[in-house]
């Protein structure tokens, strides 16, 4: 067997490769810059340009003969177009597309969501193309000699991300604000259900959906196996900088009552108002013996790790909007309090 994966190595696919190479298995990349390898180099095969160029795509696939391509850095229809095309001129026995859990559509059907389960319609873009390329990619590989996996990761927390409640930021300000012990801001009452889990153990899930044939055809979602609350994922990170947490909770409704940019553009409205939460019984049942060796506490410490070692804390210290919010509503929430108790 050798895998091919089309860009990285990134926050998931980092654990599938060391997965693969530790069972001896070539792999290779195809990847734009010779920055971020990760220390693979020498180990696998990198092959540098734009992974949208179908030329580019074809030579790899032509030199490497890969009998799976696995892409998890596509996220437009013109980008997969692109591969079916290089696929049509030099096929592979299986391929494997990266899609997400968001495709479900929030607020979920169901707790946890399995893959059968009703969808609704995606929330925002990211989930929308996502969606839209699952479909391309079955529609033209079906009736192929191409055996098509789709996966969908659920929140997977590794060395290059992190999520917060409201930014965008890969989670680098919520590590300086825990550590400077500044208020953090947790979506409605601090209850919302998160399956914060490992890159490391989506990644080798990833891996081992490569090793057997009779995943061809399926869909797997790739997640945490269990949930925390978001205050206990936020808890979770003031463990590992063993630091005290101090959360602020806002309701949801008042923050889209605001007419700013900052609320409008943030991860608050897709993602992290509902709970995130997916089966992983039909992965399980298929590989019962799989074990999910890094918890979330595990993943939160090599994300800080990995973070101070490139230096990607610096500048976080930088005051932004959800500091001024939480500013002015423990404020104004402390004036309500001091006029209800003299005047009620």
């Amino acid at each position: 067997m050798r895998v091919m994966f089309l860009g990285g190595p990134g926050n998931i696919s980092d654990s599938a490769i060391a997965y693969l190479l530790k069972k001896e298995i070539p792999v290779a990349v195809i990847k734009r810059s010779h920055g971020g390898l990760l220390g693979y180099e020498g180990k696998i095969r990198f092959y540098y340009g734009n992974r949208d160029c179908k030329e580019v795509l074809v030579d790899a696939f032509l030199d490497f003969r890969p009998d799976i391509v696995l892409d998890s850095t596509c996220f437009e229809l013109c980008q997969a177009d692109t591969v079916v095309c290089a696929l049509r001129e030099v096929p592979c026995r299986r391929f494997l597309f990266i899609s997400t859990a968001d495709v479900y559509g929030y607020p979920l059907s169901r707790l946890p969501m399995g893959e059968d389960d009703p969808m609704r319609a995606p929330n925002g873009k990211y989930a929308e193309d996502k969606k839209a390329i699952e479909e391309l990619y079955r529609r033209e590989l079906e009736g192929t000699s191409i055996g098509y996996t789709i996966i969908r990761p659920g929140y997977s927390l590794g060395k290059t991300f992190c999520m917060s409640a409201f930014g965008r930021d890969r989670g680098t300000w919520l590590v300086a604000r825990i550590r400077q012990g500044m208020p953090v801001y947790s979506p409605g009452d601090g209850t919302t259900l998160i399956d914060a889990g490992a890159a490391y153990n989506t990644g080798r899930m990833i891996a081992r959906i490569c090793e057997e044939d009779s995943t061809i055809g399926q869909i797997y979602n790739c997640a945490h196996n269990r949930a925390v609350t978001y205050d206990e994922y936020l808890q979770a990170f003031g463990e590992a900088l063993g630091k005290p947490v101090k959360i602020v909770h806002i309701p949801t409704d008042f923050l889209f009552s605001l007419d700013r940019q900052e609320v409008k553009e943030s991860v608050l409205g897709e993602l992290a108002r509902f709970h995130l939460y997916f089966s992983v019984d039909k992965f399980h049942r298929q590989f019962p013996d799989f074990e999910w060796e890094y918890s979330l506490a595990d993943a939160i410490r090599e994300f800080i790790s990995y973070q101070e070692s490139i230096g990607g804390f610096e500048g976080a210290q930088e005051p932004v909007f959800e500091d001024k919010v939480v500013k002015l509503w423990q404020e104004e929430m402390e004036k309500l309090k001091n006029h209800v108790n003299a005047n009620v």
